[in-house]
């Protein structure tokens, strides 16, 4: 396979290119790119500086994969946007060991008197006074979708009837949606749920926590660049079969993504990456084997009824996050003139690649299974789907103080516009104009 610097383009963010990177690419080669291009010594590198977290490695035995996965790469945005409160600041001290040799390869800062740090600020001073229902909510919303997923399952295989089948799929496409939601969390079961996608959480807690929820839309957004050259979203020239030929591939894409994605796990593995095996693998598999147990059906039949289940939950699962908030014309794409590409505050740069849907706000069932408000769980992906709601008077405030909005567009609009995306070959010319109105 090429290069992956032959396949994109380069950073209007100057931002240096991944140069191992495969369009079958997984989180382990996106972790080992990042240890050549982030100047982190072999360390961890947060900001300027450098740091050695071995000891607490060491001392918290399974409580710190994160840590294990990410060493010898910058971890500066994860590091901002996990923590509301200063006090990690003070045990950063004990693990410090020298500056860093090199500038940044990320252009995004988090300047005490920008608008991220400004916005966590004062989210920070807000959060331990919201209620806890909308929490006790979405974990009941989620379990209702594990039961319904199950019981609508089993009865499509008892009465071999695809429209049941068609309803556990939505069933399981929602599901996995709100189960995201777990995963950005401390390790927890409801976070298992997602693994019945076929996918696995550990890999999408690399590609989606680590990757694109902290350099969105760039050439480090391993969603971005994962799918390229069959899901060219980045601003360059394309094959015409590409992309007028997406029309009639998306929608394919959206029913084999899943089977296509765990697939994929199975080549690494085959590779000799045993190390990709984990115990929750099997967690999928509690599914078919409910439905052959209860439902009397072969274990042929059974597959293949599981199969189409698989696949609708795929195709809901990748029409509604394809199309939730990054992809439109008028959505910074690394290629497009950027806001500024050595002094970004990486707060707007999440405005800059994000418009959300007034479809969905406001509705805490919707927003929790269609990636609803999209923008504030990029600026805190650790809080609970169902508290963002309560964010927004506070949001708009800042916004308001920075001359900054966010942009709200219909669902509608943003489908087309991931199609306009896709055709687009020409970079735009300026950036990004927050107060525009959709």
């Amino acid at each position: 396979m090429p290069p992956r610097s032959e396949v994109i383009p380069v950073s209007t963010l100057k931002i240096k290119p991944p140069p191992n990177r495969s369009p079958a690419q997984n989180g382990a080669l996106w972790l080992k790119d990042k240890e050549v291009t982030d100047g982190a010594e072999g360390l961890w590198r947060i900001h300027d500086d450098l740091y050695d977290f071995s000891d607490f490695i060491r001392s918290h035995p399974g409580g710190s994969e994160w840590l294990e996965l990410t060493k010898g790469t910058d971890i500066t945005e994860a590091y901002e946007v996990h923590h509301l409160s200063t006090a990690p600041e003070q045990i950063l001290k004990k693990y410090l060991v020298r500056k860093a040799k090199t500038k940044r390869n990320s252009p995004f800062t988090f300047k005490d008197d920008g608008f991220y740090r400004t916005l966590k600020r004062e989210v920070a001073s807000i959060v331990k006074t919201l209620p806890k229902q909308p929490i006790n909510n979405s974990a009941t919303f989620t379990d209702f979708l594990l039961a319904g997923t199950f019981m609508f399952a089993v009865l499509a295989n008892t009465y071999w009837n695809y429209y049941l089948a068609i309803v556990a799929g939505v069933f399981l496409g929602c599901l996995v949606i709100a189960a995201h939601n777990y995963f950005h969390k401390k390790d927890n079961f409801r976070m298992l749920y997602f693994n019945l996608s076929l996918m696995q959480t550990r890999e999408w807690r690399i590609s989606h926590v680590l990757s694109h929820h902290l350099h969105t839309n760039t050439i480090d957004d391993m969603e971005i660049t994962m799918n390229e050259p069959l899901l060219p979203f980045l601003p360059h020239e394309k094959p015409p079969i590409i992309k007028y030929g997406y029309y009639l591939f998306f929608p394919i894409y959206w029913l084999m993504a899943w089977h296509a994605n765990f697939l994929k796990r199975v080549y690494y593995i085959a590779k000799g990456d045993t190390h990709l095996i984990q115990w929750y693998d099997f967690v999928p598999y509690t599914l078919p084997l409910a439905m052959y147990l209860i439902s009397g059906q072969s274990i042929f039949a059974t597959l293949w009824m599981w199969t189409v289940i698989v696949a609708i939950g795929s195709f809901h699962f990748s029409a509604v996050g394809l199309n939730a908030a990054h992809h439109h014309p008028d959505i910074f794409h690394d290629g497009d003139a950027p806001r500024s590409d050595t002094d970004y505050d990486w707060g707007l740069s999440q405005l800059d690649a994000i418009m959300d849907r007034h479809e969905i706000t406001g509705s805490h069932f919707l927003v929790l299974t269609n990636f609803g408000d999209h923008a504030l769980h990029h600026m805190f992906p650790t809080l609970d789907h169902g508290t963002l709601e309560l964010l927004y008077p506070t949001f708009r405030k800042v916004c308001q103080d920075f001359n900054v909005d966010l942009r709200m567009t219909s669902q509608l609009e943003l489908i087309k516009g991931s199609f306009m995306q896709v055709m687009r070959t020409e970079p735009n010319p300026n950036p990004p104009d927050l107060l525009k109105k959709y």
